[in-house]
């Protein structure tokens, strides 16, 4: 575990449970307004005689939050943000709960009583949230001390510059010059440290004496390492192979049994997707052959685990002559894109058709995009460790694509490569079911092209 996993899951819980106690609070608070005090004791009874509604409700909230990244105060780029956010919520919590309450015939509960709930309930957690935004986003207590020089110690200062919930600080740098220099001082500072993050180290001695207060008690982290924690990327340009020898997370990567897993969770979600979507990619098919002409799909080799070719398919939304010298990358508002397909790849609906890809066994729901061949051998050229993600199944959505926009040049695809090692790293149930979870706030506030 990370030496500083429990400061940044700090405010998952401590939003999640006021998430769930303005859901128990909305309902109490309703029902006192509803049926007056006199009748408030046989309604809770009524209520609580319902656990699974409850279940449900608290359920529906925690998923769909987790979905509009309400859970991660540090990509709230400021208060209109949060509310827009918070607006999202509004819209989808009441139609989860009226689907749950119309559904399931023993949750019967009046229309009433709902909208008092979900009114107290989203009002409470809007207030608490602008109270965290407030108050709530200082620095944590943990200091850290970085030992080293490079460019991952840039970075890494960088990032904690723009991340005021970051689950550490650097309280002090020490220079390799310095550790040369004055080792005795040096030795006396790194022994009072609480978390030792460890960029470069010149020597064996000094590499002996932190290992040893490693065994002692201090966390220790190499900076690449702290640097990936923090951001949910791995730097691709401040680490080499032999980092990824002694992480150790990725020697079972090509056996895992979660493969097997992965696979059965994708045929059984693509499915019911598939059917669900039908209505959807039969009328847009029909907005494709009404605007473009045929063909309706597009077919195009991309490369899946261990660089297997196979087809995939999509709706095609540009003209056919779209690549006339060669494979181009999208633009913003790109001339190529039909009529009325810039709203097919806003919602990616375009996209769509690739579950057919899913059942064959080709791709995955979860995990790297697919990429063209003739793509692929120029940045695996330019972009070290890109072949690196071949080892598993591409996916329709993932890590990448839920944290970063739509690749529109060289810089672009480092990050996503970024993203995807460290959705390697960390392959799983737990990441693959945030993926799923986080793909539809992508959707609203992160749109494809």
């Amino acid at each position: 575990m990370s030496p500083f996993q429990a400061n940044r899951w700090l405010p998952v819980w401590v939003l999640a449970l006021l998430d769930a106690l303005s859901i128990l609070c909305g309902g109490l608070t309703a029902a006192w307004i509803r049926f007056l005090p006199e009748f408030l004791s046989q309604e809770l009874a009524v209520l609580i005689s319902h656990p699974g509604f409850i279940a449900y409700a608290i359920g529906a909230q925690l998923a769909l939050a987790t979905t509009f990244d309400l859970y991660r105060p540090q990509v709230w780029r400021g208060r209109d943000e949060l509310l827009v956010r918070m607006a999202a919520l509004v819209v989808a919590l009441p139609v989860a709960l009226t689907m749950g309450v119309y559904l399931v015939p023993g949750w019967q509960f009046g229309r009433g009583l709902l909208v008092l709930t979900l009114t107290t309930a989203l009002t409470l957690q809007t207030i608490g949230r602008l109270g965290w935004l407030a108050w709530g986003s200082s620095p944590p207590e943990r200091q850290a001390v970085l030992v080293g020089d490079g460019p991952i110690v840039t970075s890494l200062l960088v990032e904690l510059q723009h991340r005021p919930w970051a689950p550490f600080r650097i309280g002090r740098h020490i220079s390799a010059l310095a550790l040369e220099e004055e080792p005795e001082k040096v030795q006396t500072l790194l022994s009072k440290a609480d978390l030792l993050i460890i960029a470069t180290l010149s020597n064996s001695e000094a590499t002996e004496k932190i290992a040893a207060l490693n065994f002692r008690g201090t966390a220790v982290i190499d900076a690449a390492g702290a640097y990936t924690e923090l951001t949910g990327r791995v730097p691709v340009q401040q680490v080499d192979s032999r980092w990824f020898i002694a992480t150790g997370d990725f020697s079972n990567l090509a056996s895992s049994p979660f493969h097997h897993l992965q696979r059965a969770m994708d045929v059984v979600v693509a499915v019911g997707l598939l059917v669900m979507s039908s209505p959807i990619i039969l009328l847009a098919s029909l907005i494709v052959r009404m605007t473009g002409g045929r063909p309706v799909f597009f077919r195009q080799t991309r490369l899946g685990r261990f660089r297997a070719e196979f087809t995939l398919l999509k709706l095609r939304t540009m003209a056919v002559t779209a690549e006339p010298n060669g494979p181009e990358f999208a633009d913003h508002q790109d001339q190529r894109i039909l009529p009325f397909a810039a709203f097919l790849r806003r919602w990616r609906i375009d996209e769509l058709p690739q579950l057919v890809n899913v059942l064959k066994g080709e791709m995955s729901l979860v995990g790297p995009r697919p990429e063209r061949p003739e793509i692929t051998e120029d940045l695996e050229d330019q972009i070290p460790f890109f072949g690196y993600r071949y080892s598993v199944r591409p996916g329709l959505t993932g890590w990448a694509q839920v944290n970063h926009p739509y690749c529109s040049d060289l810089d672009d695809h480092r990050i996503k490569l970024e993203y995807d090692l460290y959705s390697l790293r960390h392959h799983g149930p737990m990441l693959y079911l945030l993926v799923l979870v986080r793909t539809m706030g992508a959707l609203v506030f992160s749109p494809g092209r």
